[in-house]
């Protein structure tokens, strides 16, 4: 069975703001030339930290298929949007691109 999980990360310090391994939902919607990823079920104290973070944020994506070969998405947030809802407890971050690449292509 393949897993996947998504990380939020500080691009300057490499610090962990969010994982979906901490029982986070999370979806990836197209829209205009935007992927926009919503991750719910995020504490009111993270959300914030990410948006007074916003714009050194990098997000990633991990398919982890079993027996596979793991494949990262590296998704570039820039200037563009993200809110937390602190009502609903779900972040969305707008991001302009994606570099999809193989780890153990780059080591052995």
């Amino acid at each position: 069975m393949a897993q996947e999980r998504v990380l939020v990360k500080h691009a300057v310090t490499g610090r962990m703001l969010l994982s979906s391994t901490d029982g986070l939902t999370y979806t990836f919607d197209h829209e205009g030339g935007l992927t926009l990823i919503t991750l719910c079920g995020v504490p009111a104290d993270k959300g914030e930290a990410v948006v007074a973070l916003k714009a050194e944020l990098n997000v990633f994506r991990f398919e982890e298929p079993a027996g596979g070969r793991v494949v990262k998405h590296w998704y570039y947030v820039g200037d563009n949007q993200v809110n937390y809802d602190s009502s609903s407890g779900c972040l969305t971050i707008a991001v302009q691109s994606e570099i999809e690449y193989r780890p153990d292509e780059y080591w052995e």
